[in-house]
């Protein structure tokens, strides 16, 4: 309730209070939707956010009968990815114009927190001729706007597309049709996991933000680019012998991506490389290889790395559209032995597949859509190094329906 009293205040003092100071017309604009988005699994799913974000899956879990206890089907009816935005512009500053966006939804930020506001994004940007610079939270580099499926479901395709928002400053400049982009970010509600959970602080004690740059070029009807960075995290400043270490996990994240667009149809395709994704929401993490210093506790790190592709093709007509998305996701074992903790997602998972199809109709501001998800996760024990012999699949069926008016 304080949160949200002090966003009415902030509307309120920003916007409706006369600037006497000011001589220019400052734009504003309010836009979002209300969704209502009712789904049912085949068998129990892990997912976030009252499931409207799906990942992959439950494992086979066979009581003493040999009944599977996660075989079981459910449903929910969220409404919880309603939202809000504020888009101000139309100010000079530098010589450069400058807009703004605040936007919030009810996802709360973790599992206990559904239906308490989010922080989204909120953001300067200024923008000269050739060149920008934004300020503040908005989509992580590794999900490229231009490139993501268009999917009936939330979250658009995770966990074979990252899904991450972060606090940054992201410099672009443009010539033609080239863009570069170089940016520095840190975690906030989207970070590594780690021995306390998922939390920014394992990035923000290397004492070093993380790093990436993004190269696009857009000509006529194609779109082609790539992202690469570096992350480093320190998962521990203490040991559980009390000592203080510094020991250090860098990982590399890179992804390219094509859109292509023509009258009847547009393809997207993508494939991402990490060597700990943990923090966008896909496979992969890290681990504790062999102890540096038993008497202290030591460990070094070593990451499980992952890969993944995925393609989503929609009509372009309207009111009515076609699409399918198809997606693979696979574990690619660590470099070295881990041989104490690991801190990863879908670490018993060799590899994922995902099929769905969908339909949407769109007339105005109202829309329906309806999907249909085919999910495959291939269980297994793993070795000390995540590679895995002999697996087992699971799947599960997600029928979804969405509808959503848009302001």
């Amino acid at each position: 309730m304080r949160f949200k009293t002090i966003i009415i205040l902030a509307v309120y003092f920003f916007i409706l209070t006369p600037k006497a100071s000011s001589t220019q017309n400052i734009e504003v604009d309010f836009y979002g939707y209300v969704s209502f988005s009712p789904f049912f699994d085949s068998r129990q799913v892990v997912t976030a956010r009252q499931g409207l974000v799906l990942l992959y899956p439950l494992n086979e879990d066979l009581d003493p009968s040999g009944n599977d206890l996660n075989g079981v089907s459910g449903f929910n009816f969220p409404v919880i990815d309603s939202r809000l935005g504020l888009n101000v512009g139309s100010y000079e500053f530098l010589g450069a114009r400058t807009t703004g966006r605040f936007e919030v939804d009810f996802l709360g930020t973790g599992g206990s927190y559904f239906n308490m506001l989010r922080l989204r994004h909120a953001f300067i940007m200024l923008e000269w001729e050739k060149a920008s610079l934004l300020a503040g939270q908005f989509w992580h580099p590794m999900f490229v706007i231009q490139c993501y499926p268009n999917s009936v479901s939330f979250a658009g395709g995770v966990p074979f597309h990252a899904l991450n928002r972060a606090p940054q400053i992201r410099l672009t400049y443009n010539e033609g049709g080239l863009g570069l982009s170089a940016i520095v970010l840190t975690h906030s509600d989207f970070a590594s996991l780690g021995p306390s959970g998922p939390s920014g602080t394992y990035l923000s004690n290397s004492g070093l933000p993380e790093t990436l740059i993004q190269v696009v070029y857009s000509g006529g009807n194609a779109l082609i680019g790539g992202t690469a960075g570096y992350q480093i995290l320190r998962p521990r400043t203490v040991t559980a012998e009390g000592y203080s270490t510094n020991e250090k996990m860098g990982s590399l994240q890179a992804n390219i991506f094509s859109t292509l667009s023509f009258s009847p149809l547009t393809l997207k395709l993508q494939a991402n490389y990490g060597q700990n994704n943990s923090h966008l929401v896909m496979m992969g993490g890290y681990g504790e290889t062999t102890q540096l210093d038993p008497e202290k506790g030591i460990y070094g790190y070593t990451g499980i790395h992952a890969l993944s592709v995925w393609t989503d093709l929609e009509t372009n007509g309207t009111p009515f559209r076609a699409g399918l998305f198809a997606g693979y996701s696979r574990n690619l074992g660590s470099e070295e032995a881990i041989t104490g903790e690991v801190w990863a997602r879908a670490s018993d998972i060799a590899r994922m597949y995902r099929v769905s199809p969908r339909v949407i109709y769109a007339p105005g501001q109202v829309s329906f859509g309806a999907e249909l998800v085919y999910d495959i996760a291939a269980y297994g024990e793993p070795d000390n190094r995540f590679r895995f012999t002999e697996t087992k699949n699971v799947s599960n069926i997600r029928a979804l329906i969405c509808m959503k008016y848009s302001f």
